[in-house]
């Protein structure tokens, strides 16, 4: 066998017997098996010098984490630290002197831990001890170093074993880090302090941080819930002590803290002025304990508190108050009448909280010109109603007949006002107008309350009220009856002598009821009476009254609705000519005495239930319901004048119908919308065509009927409204995209047609009150409405004027759910907590 020249010669001669490429990857091999075998050597050695160096550290830190240096005498604790220390730096060095393992070392690792015959790592740096050029030894020799190499990638280095065991045969160093979780979580967030503790100087050290609780408590009106100002919630992160704390006026700082008398709190204003603490003394304790001082701070300004023990300052903290703005209220409308005589107002309310109450401050314009005017009767008071209780902005409208009282009638002024839970009130402008009164048509009745009026404004003119009295008596034939005329002699002869003014002011409410009597008869009083009755229910649901007196209110309101409805009854048999002026609307919806019942009904229900603003609600609807059917009686003498716009109203309610039955059917023609697939048909394209032609058809003939209607009103001096105008276009608009085959882009036009379709019948009804010489408001009914305000079958589409309140099955669901939670409350083994959550559930608000 011959050997290539060269290299591969040499290389036989020295005893590798293999290529120098095989040579050099066994080398790598051997090479990486022994720096493992050195790091874990490294590890094996250094991990039992290092434990000890780390369990001294963490003993340290129990030490510092339980609070025990403090609690040293300084020599002990110089002499304790000095101990750590010096251990220290003797087990430093003790690391710093281990020494390093060697090659041979490393190589003795691997071949134990590899455990194969031979020991490859250490055999294949062998070398023939003598060379030869002999082919059978260079073969032999070949052979052997090739199965070593093969061998070679099976080398391990083992895994680390420091043998901490046989050093700790207890495992006490498994003891030390469970000891070091539990101090860290009784130090809290003062772990850095307590270790400083550790070279801190006796006085510091002595001086433990005390325990401090602060927070603050916006005013529950706000609806905010507390800051807290220290605990883990005031970290560094949650609260920036550069930053003032932004605070609503009104806040309540809390601090509390020990009773010692290093420890004080002073609060100063931004402007650096001293603030005082609310008075607040001490709870009482029954042990001998020191009780820890509580201090209170209302905040109104910006302000700043600083906690500090002796010179030094433990806490601070800054606050920027935001001030409570004052609500504001102001009338959306002229004062106006509705067409029984009542005062209308319309008004807006908003404040950053909520409003909690509103009224409306009436006075005399001016000081009466004769001096020395005696008044019987002062102004009258009239709160406001609001939509909800804390309502932070919001539209609201109040109804109140004030026809009754003596000032009816009179030129006043009158200014809003409005307050907040913070007790803040503000004001609306003043403006001047005159009281509504209700208008008599009997010269007697008028007479006799101008007079009412004369007496209550100034008492001294008692004889010259009882002189006009006796003169309208003088011919008692002019009474239709003899009451009224007996009425007045007996007025008359109260007036007479010496009356006290106590007598005079019945007098003056005795007058008000002749004037009734002369006018109306029963009716007028039935009125009156429903009308206080209505009023008394309303207090009672504003003042949260208790259940047997929201029944005492509804019963009294049944009744005074009964004796309204009956002498409503006789007046219609006394007038028969005034009811029968105009046939009835087949439309037209009847009230029955159960409607009213039932709507009675369910305002109980709703206020006994606790939806107090709900029931408020639907009292103010029957109480809009009743003012329109006295409107619809005092507008039956002028039907004649207004028949062209009523006949104008009645086409706008046909065509707002029609409008809104085109838009549904046009809506469910739209493939794209869910409701089409649900219920419709599939349809053939020539059925979906001739469908479109005729929604295309309708709504041309409709906007050609809106187009006549225009033409005609102004043929009869009517100005129609713009509204009409833009249904009219919008109209257009729907026709050419239904022409198109597109009815999902139809849909929006003909919503635009049907909302300006409602505006303009609203406009035309504003138009003909003004027309009936009624103030602003008009308190009839609106177009597709019957005379009580409902809206009638077939007779146009809901305006939006109506308002959701809960029906009968959600008023039946809460009273179930009452009766459930008395149950439950009366049930004596039920845990305490369940009882008093329940019974807070039954509170109302």
């Amino acid at each position: 066998m011959t050997e290539p020249a060269g290299k591969t010669a040499d290389s036989n001669k020295t005893g590798s017997a293999l290529p120098a490429a095989l040579e050099a990857a066994a080398q790598r091999r051997i090479t990486t098996a022994v720096g493992r075998a050195r790091r874990v050597l490294v590890w094996e050695a250094a991990w039992p010098r290092i434990v000890p160096i780390l369990c001294l550290g963490g003993l340290f830190l129990v030490l510092s984490w339980l609070g025990l240096w403090p609690r040293m005498a300084d020599p002990l604790r110089y002499v304790v630290l000095a101990a750590f220390g010096i251990a220290y730096v003797g087990l430093i060095l003790h690391l710093a002197r281990m020494p390093l393992p060697s090659r041979d070392e490393a190589l003795a690792r691997v071949a134990r831990e590899s455990a194969m015959e031979h020991r490859p790592a250490t055999a294949f740096g062998d070398r023939l001890s003598q060379p030869s050029d002999d082919p059978l030894t260079q073969s032999l020799w070949r052979a052997h170093r090739l199965r070593l190499l093969e061998r070679l990638d099976h080398l391990s280095a083992g895994l680390p074993s420091p043998g901490m065991n046989a050093r700790d045969p207890y495992a006490l160093r498994f003891l030390l880090p469970l000891v070091l979780v539990v101090a860290f979580l009784m130090a809290g967030p003062d772990r850095i302090d307590r270790i400083a503790d550790a070279i801190r100087p006796a006085a510091a050290a002595t001086e433990a941080p005390p325990r401090i609780d602060a927070w603050v408590t916006p005013p529950a009106y706000t609806s905010r819930p507390p800051i807290f100002l220290t605990g883990d919630a005031a970290r560094p992160g949650s609260l920036d002590p550069n930053v003032p704390l932004k605070v609503p006026q009104g806040s309540v700082v809390t601090l509390r803290m020990p009773a010692e008398p290093d420890l004080a709190a002073h609060a100063v204003s931004t402007g650096g002025q001293p603030l005082v603490f609310d008075a607040a003394p001490p709870p009482k304790t029954q042990t001998d304990a020191p009780t820890p001082a509580e201090h209170k701070l209302t905040l109104s300004r910006d302000s700043a508190l600083t906690v500090a023990r002796g010179d030094r300052t433990l806490l601070s903290w800054s606050f920027a108050v935001t001030p409570d703005e004052p609500p504001k209220i102001e009338l959306t409308r002229e004062p106006s009448a509705t067409q029984s005589g009542a005062l209308s107002l319309g008004y807006s309310v908003s404040d950053d909280y909520g409003v909690m109450s509103a009224a409306a401050a009436i006075s005399a314009p001016e000081a009466p010109a004769e001096s020395g005017a005696r008044p019987l009767v002062a102004a009258p008071e009239l709160p406001l109603n609001l939509p909800r209780l804390r309502m932070r902005e919001g539209n609201g409208e109040t109804i109140r007949d004030l026809s009754a009282h003596p000032w009816a009638g009179a030129k006043v002024k009158m200014r809003l006002t409005a307050t907040d839970e913070a007790g803040q009130t503000s004001e609306s402008p003043t403006i001047e107008f005159t009281l509504p009164m209700r208008a008599f048509r009997n010269p007697i009745a008028r007479a006799v309350v101008e007079q009412r009026r004369v007496l209550a404004l100034d008492a001294r003119k008692a004889p010259n009220v009882a002189m006009a009295i006796d003169a309208i008596t003088l011919y008692p034939d002019k009474f239709k009856t003899n009451g009224p005329y007996l009425a007045l002699r007996t007025a008359y002869h109260r007036l007479t002598g010496q009356p006290s003014d106590a007598e005079l002011v019945e007098t003056v409410d005795f007058l008000w009821q002749i004037a009734l009597g002369i006018e109306d008869g029963d009716l007028s009083l039935a009125a009156q009476d429903l009308r206080a009755a209505q009023e008394a229910l309303r207090k009672a649901i504003e003042s949260n009254a208790s259940d047997a007196e929201l029944e005492k209110a509804m019963q009294d309101l049944r009744e005074a609705m009964d004796k309204y409805l009956e002498a409503l009854a006789q007046d219609a048999a006394r007038n028969p000519q005034s009811a029968n002026r105009q046939p009835m609307d087949p439309n037209t919806q009847v009230l029955r005495p159960e409607d009213l019942k039932k709507m009675m009904d369910q305002i109980e229900n709703l206020a006994k239930t606790g939806s107090r603003d709900a029931a408020q609600q639907m009292l103010s609807q029957l109480q809009q319901m009743m003012e329109n059917l006295e409107a619809s009686r005092s507008q039956q003498g002028q039907d004649g004048q207004n028949g062209p716009m009523n006949q104008a109203l009645d086409k706008l309610g046909e065509m707002i119908q029609r409008q809104q039955q085109l838009m549904d059917r046009t809506f469910k023609m739209d493939p794209d919308t869910d409701g089409s697939g649900a219920e419709a048909q599939p349809m053939s394209p020539e059925e979906r065509q001739k469908a479109l032609q005729e929604l295309r058809e309708g709504q041309q003939g409709l906007q050609k009927m809106l187009q006549e209607l225009q033409q005609t009103m102004k043929q009869q001096g009517m100005q129609p409204d713009g509204k009409l105008g833009q249904a009219d276009r919008s109209m257009g608009d729907a026709a050419d995209q239904l022409g198109e085959g597109a009815p999902g882009q139809a849909v929006g036009p003909q919503g635009q047609a049907l909302q300006a379709l409602r505006e303009g019948a609203r406009s035309l009804a504003d138009q003909m009150a003004r027309q009936n010489g009624s103030a602003t408001r008009q308190g009839g009914p609106m177009p597709g409405q019957d005379p009580l305000g409902r809206q009638q079958q077939g007779r146009g589409t809901d305006l939006g004027s109506t308002v959701k309140v809960p029906d009968a099955i959600d008023t039946q669901r809460a009273r179930e759910i009452l009766d459930m939670i008395r149950k439950r409350l009366g049930d004596p083994s039920r845990p305490l907590i369940e009882r008093d959550y329940l019974e807070r559930l039954l509170q109302k608000y």
